[in-house]
């Protein structure tokens, strides 16, 4: 084990050494060598897990550097997690990258090798990431690390006119694991094996199509699996096609399958015995008016190197953030229909109906989200004082997956400009839900704010919930409620500062369509994140 960490760390030294070593000598003009740093330390522990102790220490520190000169581009991340329980501890280069690109006046190409990111379609069979920012901290054995989903291996892209192609290999790497702990379990990050290709076409710029194949080879405990997937995406605009200039009706419609012949996907095969993913999104664009409808069905079809469209609203309220429905891509089908109507006095309103439906065994759950939202902006009609904006929503439905069978979320957030610089927020939203069999329970938020524009801001965040699951091991039967301060600061240019000081609620966070759990903590954290 020292040995193998020895090794790590060592690795990492060299790589970062290289890259400095390819800026000695660079003039500002001809190179650039960006830097960015996130740094969370914090004292307290999660009140749910009994291991931990509440005086726990944790320091994640995560440095992201890239260099730029001409056509050439090279990157590394570095990091290490350390706590006062000397559990899973790490120190190593987890990413790093060398890309080249040439840009002609009707071509161009992109090389990359090393950790890679790229999509085929809209994700039915591939789609790699990272979601900057984010920080892990799954449940059970604690070791944090950044939030990506890439392939260890070579990436190539190219277009010469209207014909597009792309190329993939590698190891896959899930995300699922952090370095310290897949060193304790002596597993690979990055098990088994992917390559494929897609290639494109787009004769007109409201039209194109395409077809892409991907085979992986993926080891686990449970053995070694060796499947091929193949896909194939239309996207058109009959409206942009006869010349509207004000009005757009894009179609983009994408059908995938798994371990089939050429001619089981030429008959579009959607039965249960059949792995496969359909997807179809319709939007309509006219002025002040936007409508958008979405459709899936997807059985049999995750995989682990692939991310097919949710269908599924993504919330900034921390209630409905909370609820987003997690995909399950083995069986579920359903629609996502949206429509805004927007007007300069008013402001806009919203309206997002989602529906999913799975099948598993002797379970049929069901998803039924019905959302309403109203915004009204600073200087509108709406906003007679013309220093405010407001938003009021309004949501109910279900998510039998989860166990919930009614749900009901309203609220609203509003923010006002005070003297000079100054302004306030206030966000109150309540939730009245029922878990299967029959279990009733109430959640409530509310967070104040104050803000100095180019200074910081300070913030106060209660919650309350009566959820069983969240009831206190003390206080059985009991209310349990989470209180927290939030100060952020703007130290200097570049250089961001956030104190967490209290309770915080855990539960789901969903970003950029990234949904992943986030642990109850109790105690003071400091977050430090800066660009140079």
């Amino acid at each position: 084990m020292k040995g193998t960490r020895a090794a790590s760390v060592a690795g990492g030294r060299v790589a970062l050494t290289l890259l400095l070593a390819v800026t000695t000598g660079t003039t500002p003009a001809m190179a650039q060598l960006a830097v960015s740093n996130l740094l969370e330390m914090r004292v307290g522990a999660d009140p749910f897990d009994i291991t931990q102790p509440s005086d726990r220490t944790d320091l994640y520190d995560g440095i992201v550097l890239g260099y730029a000169r001409e056509s050439l581009r090279l990157g590394l991340r570095f990091e290490t997690d350390r706590n006062s329980q000397d559990q899973f501890e790490y120190a190593e280069v987890t990413q790093r990258f060398a890309e080249w690109s040439a840009t002609g006046t009707d071509a161009s190409f992109r090389g990359r090798v090393g950790n890679v990111y790229t999509i085929f379609g809209r994700g039915l069979i591939h789609r790699s990431f990272e979601v900057p920012g984010v920080v892990l901290d799954p449940a059970g054995p604690d070791s944090r690390y950044a939030l990506s989903r890439d392939v260890d291996g070579a990436l190539v892209e190219g277009r010469v006119g209207w014909v597009s192609v792309r190329g993939l290999a590698g190891a896959p790497g899930g995300g699922t694991i952090s370095p310290g702990l897949a060193e304790a379990l002596e597993v690979d990050r990055h098990p088994g094996d992917v390559s494929g290709g897609q290639v494109e076409i787009a004769p007109k710029p409201w039209a194109r199509a395409g077809a892409a194949y991907l085979r992986d080879v993926l080891t686990s405990p449970g053995g070694t699996t060796d499947r091929s997937h193949g896909t194939g995406f239309i996207e058109i605009d009959p409206l942009r096609a006869f010349g509207a200039a004000d009005l757009a009706l894009p179609l983009y419609v994408e059908y995938a399958q798994t371990d089939g012949t050429p001619g089981d996907w030429v008959r579009f095969r959607t039965d249960d015995e059949t792995p496969h993913a359909l997807y179809a999104g319709l939007n309509f664009l006219a002025g002040p008016v936007a409508l958008a409808a979405e459709w899936k069905d997807y059985r049999d079809f995750r995989f682990g190197t692939n991310d097919p469209p949710s269908l599924v609203r993504e919330h900034a309220f921390p209630l409905l953030n909370r609820n987003t429905h997690v995909l399950n891509a083995s069986s579920e089908q359903g629609y996502q229909l949206e429509g805004i109507a927007t007007s300069p006095q008013w402001g806009a309103f919203t309206v997002n109906l989602s529906r999913s439906d799975g099948r598993f065994g002797s379970r049929s759950p069901r998803f039924v989200s019905e959302y309403f939202e109203l915004h009204v902006p600073g200087g509108s009609a709406g906003m007679l004082w013309g220093r405010g904006e407001a938003t009021a929503f309004y949501e109910r439905g279900e998510d039998e997956f989860v166990f919930i069978t009614r749900r009901e979320v309203f609220g609203g957030a509003g923010s006002v400009t005070l003297a000079g610089p100054w302004s306030a927020t206030l966000d109150l939203e309540r939730q009245n839900a029922t878990r299967a069999p029959a279990t009733g329970f109430r959640d409530d938020l509310v967070a104040v704010g104050l803000q100095r524009a180019g200074l910081g801001s300070v913030g106060l965040t209660w919650e309350r919930s009566t959820d069983p699951l969240l009831e206190d091991g003390e206080r059985p039967g009991e209310p349990r409620t989470f209180l927290a301060a939030v100060i952020g600061a703007t130290i200097a240019r570049g250089h961001e500062a956030t104190l967490l000081i209290g309770g915080r609620r855990g539960g789901l966070a969903c970003t950029a369509g990234t949904c992943y759990d986030v642990p109850a903590f109790k105690g003071v954290e400091l977050r430090l994140s800066s660009t140079l």
